[in-house]
């Protein structure tokens, strides 16, 4: 059942927001953060947005598979319009119901040309499945038109993630077939496209490696789940975690510059999907990394959708982490890597039935702060906590972490 939602009072929500947020800063001034959220976005289709803080926009696909654009006001963080319908991109992009399909939306690719946009995208009356799935790019030369088209029309392929170098010359896409096999190319080179055998079949795409041309993935040794890395123009692979506990069953490992570590490589992971384990490469003569970081929450809960990220030039990690049934109540989470002053701090209350999923970073004037989608299980008549008419739509939380 599709149903909407009232249009949200802009310039109400903005005067609520900030009293609210005035409130969190304050305390959080104060040493004391205050556990918070608050609504950003009523519309209920406007699922697993990808924000873009260059663009100051986010992108996401809606219910019919329309591919919308819609800014962010740098000093509110509110979407404009708010409802996220800004921009008309495209008419036949994956929509909210293929997330079950092939797992992933619109994402956001840093090129040469700033951040343009990869998606999956179906042919006019096609039936959305697997087998009908293609590739698609979105431009713009100056932010303001954007055209789209197919990339692979005649290959089987669909769910990109993207590549984030900034001045990238040569981005590059990760995706799948309809078998579950592993692909990556150059963007703008459908000859480059390579299959990573070393990676088995499942339908999450290979992760980049920020500033390397390399990927990161896990699979089995031994009965464990592993993570490797993938050097990309040579197909060498290396096996990176050799320890217990399965990596990222529910999840993809990421990796990252560290400033606080000399901008030394780390790498992120999830261990038998209840705890955060964080490596460095602190001999290179051994291939094996060391754990530098680990976390799990008071509950021991379930963390989903782990995230790194930079501000100021320190690392953190955000993550959602679920109680009890398979998804919620759900609460959002942050956790730094400074052992010496170690940071576990949980941003949303847990003790009202809510579910809440996909956070993603984006810093306003105000700081930074997670967005994501909130869904009301009760309201499910499925037993599907994260159904249409479960959906409250885009909130957002402050982090608490410093503006200087």
């Amino acid at each position: 059942m599709i149903f909407t939602l009232p249009a949200l009072r802009t310039g109400a929500l903005a005067r609520v927001s900030g009293l609210l947020l005035a409130c969190v800063v304050a305390a959080a001034s104060h040493a004391a953060f205050v556990k918070n959220e608050t609504l950003v976005s009523s519309q209920w289709d406007l699922i697993d947005a990808e924000y873009s803080q260059t663009r100051k926009a986010i992108v996401w696909s809606d219910s019919l598979g329309n591919l919308w654009l819609a800014g962010v006001d740098p000093v509110t963080g509110l979407f404009v319009p708010a409802d996220g319908r800004g921009t008309l991109i495209d008419t036949n992009a994956s929509n909210t119901s293929d997330l079950d399909l092939i797992g992933n939306g619109p994402e956001w690719i840093t090129t040469a040309k700033g951040d343009q946009i990869v998606y999956t995208r179906f042919g006019v009356g096609v039936p959305h499945e697997q087998a009908s799935a293609r590739l698609a790019l979105a431009e713009t030369a100056d932010g303001k038109v954007w055209t789209s088209r197919f990339l692979s029309a005649n290959l089987q392929r669909n769910a990109p993630y993207a590549s984030k170098d900034k001045g990238d010359k040569l981005p590059r896409i990760s995706y799948v077939d309809p078998k579950g096999n592993h692909y990556w190319r150059n963007l703008y080179d459908s000859k480059s496209e390579k299959k990573v055998t070393a990676y088995p079949a499942s339908f999450r795409s290979l992760r980049f490696v920020k500033g390397a041309r390399a990927a990161v993935f896990v699979a089995p040794v031994a009965g464990i789940k592993q993570v490797h890395r993938v050097w990309l123009d040579t197909d060498v692979v290396e096996q990176l975690t050799f320890d217990a506990g399965n990596k990222d069953l529910h999840s993809v490992p990421w990796m990252w510059q560290a400033p606080e570590y000399a901008n030394d490589y780390l790498l992120l992971t999830v261990v038998e999907d209840r705890e955060l384990r964080v490596y460095r490469q602190v001999d290179p003569s051994t291939p094996a990394w060391e754990v530098v970081r680990t976390a799990v929450t008071p509950n021991n809960a379930i963390l989903n959708s782990p995230e790194p990220f930079t501000y100021k030039s320190k690392s953190y990690v955000a993550f959602a982490a679920a109680t009890r049934a398979p998804s919620y109540p759900t609460s959002l989470w942050l956790v730094n890597l400074d052992v010496s002053k170690p940071l576990l701090r949980q941003l949303t209350d847990d003790t009202t039935l809510r579910m809440r999923s996909d956070p993603e970073v984006y810093v306003t004037a105000e700081g930074a702060f997670l967005y994501f989608n909130r869904f009301d299980p009760s309201l499910s008549t499925t037993g599907e906590p994260n159904c249409n008419a479960c959906s409250e739509g885009v909130f957002r939380s402050h982090t608490g972490l410093p503006l200087n």
